[in-house]
């Protein structure tokens, strides 16, 4: 409990010298702004209001809080159950606009990181693997995302993924089960991926798709570098094994 504050006096009961001339400082301020006209609470719908368009606009919850100056998620929860807050914290929250939020907190659209996740498990990068150079969440996370189990995520988020993926997106990943079971999954490989497509919603990758007899040797060795196995190539580009070895077999006596 803190002394010198209306919840000591009222809610705790305290009369300590210290809770007393608080209250009676209190009071005196309340008379004096009466006396003047001055209103000491305001209708708090519109912090509702204001809140809610922040929430609309991407910015988390937490990044409201700590703009305004708070600590702690409840001193805003608070707020928004009152009917009448002080004009100080009327104007505390409605000073708080969605351009403040530089923590990272805000929260994106989830497509471009699940797709960046989805193509890094082909390679071979597990989510455990991919917290682990990260730093920052639980494996767990990943996986969710990847799956497309969340629709936004934290633009702090976005930033790491987009980065190591730029870091990793020509490198193979050291699970090998991770890339059977995203393979099987049918998750596009990085190269399917056009850059400035990959965080369209409406965008499609550029699947490799099955070609019988048109098969190129660049098309084989490609996936191969992708991690691919041989069986895996010569399902994805419908011919059999062992067309895809004599291909390969030319290739070298060439």
């Amino acid at each position: 409990m803190k002394h010198g504050t209306t919840t000591a006096y009222h809610s705790h009961g305290c009369r300590c010298d210290i809770c007393r001339q608080f209250i009676r400082r209190h009071h005196k301020r309340y008379m004096l702004d009466r006396s003047r006209g001055i209103k000491r609470l305001v209708d708090a719908q519109p912090i509702r209001d204001h809140v809610q368009m922040l929430l609309d606009s991407g910015m988390s919850f937490r990044a409201i809080v700590l703009t305004a100056g708070w600590n702690s998620r409840h001193s805003l929860v608070t707020v928004l159950g009152n009917k009448k807050v002080t004009p100080s914290t009327l104007a505390r929250v409605l000073a708080v606009q969605p351009i403040s939020d530089q923590r990272g907190d805000r929260y994106v659209d989830a497509t471009g990181t699940r797709r960046r996740l989805q193509a890094l498990a082909r390679l071979g990068w597990s989510a455990r693997a991919i917290a682990k150079r990260l730093g920052r969440m639980d494996p767990n996370t990943y996986v969710l995302i990847r799956a497309g189990r969340t629709t936004t995520v934290r633009g702090r988020t976005v930033d790491d993924v987009r980065r190591l993926y730029d870091e990793l997106w020509d490198q193979q990943g050291p699970s090998e089960r991770t890339r059977r079971w995203a393979a099987e999954q049918r998750y596009a490989l990085p190269m399917e991926w056009d850059d400035d497509e990959i965080d369209d919603p409406t965008a499609k990758p550029r699947r490799f798709v099955k070609k019988g007899r048109g098969v190129q040797l660049e098309d084989v060795e490609f996936l191969l570098g992708m991690g691919e196995t041989m069986q895996a190539i010569a399902h994805r580009l419908g011919v059999s094994r062992d067309a895809i070895d004599q291909i390969l077999h030319r290739a070298q006596a060439s």
